[in-house]
């Protein structure tokens, strides 16, 4: 309270003092100044009714319900993957290029962990068991030793690679 004191009574002073120094310097244009010391004073009155009325505020209102911007849902983090592996699907059932370079080392990757986790078995090492668990369509898309054929031929067909898909998620 003593600090406003202090802050009011030191604009009024250098209100004051400014309209003085221009009362002496230029006496022709005193009612002008006077005027405009007059809206100074105004405005030093209303700034501190404001800020007395702002602490009279409760503190419990501290913002109005209206003022609350609804919180926004945070996005999903998984969109980013998904979409990538959608891409990845799409492509691969294009043709044979994007299969075998882009759809077939995400699942190659797939197998490899559910066989290594699931039944202790190396796709690489060890080819005859892995083979029966993978069954024929999905051995055929992750067998080490396959090759790219013809680049334009056909991709997956999204059938077959429902199926493949079906195979991974029982291993």
């Amino acid at each position: 309270m003593r600090r406003t004191a202090i802050r009011i009574a030191a604009a009024v002073f250098f209100a004051t003092v400014l309209l003085l120094g221009l009362v002496v310097a230029f006496p022709g244009n005193r009612g002008t100044f006077i005027g405009v010391y007059e809206l100074v004073l105004g405005g030093i009155a209303v700034a501190v009714l404001v800020g007395s009325l702002q602490k009279l505020r409760p503190q419990r209102w501290e913002r109005s319900p209206f003022d609350r911007r609804p919180e926004k849902p945070d996005p999903p983090a998984a969109v980013g993957e998904l979409e990538r592996i959608d891409r990845l699907v799409v492509l691969g059932s294009g043709n044979a290029f994007d299969l075998h370079y882009r759809l077939r080392p995400l699942l190659r990757d797939l197998a490899r962990e559910r066989l290594h986790a699931r039944h202790g078995i190396e796709l690489d090492r060890d080819a005859e068991r892995a083979r029966p668990l993978l069954g024929e369509e999905l051995w055929e898309l992750v067998r080490p030793e396959r090759e790219l054929g013809r680049r334009s031929g056909p991709g997956v067909p999204p059938p077959v690679l429902a199926q493949v898909v079906d195979r991974l998620e029982a291993l």
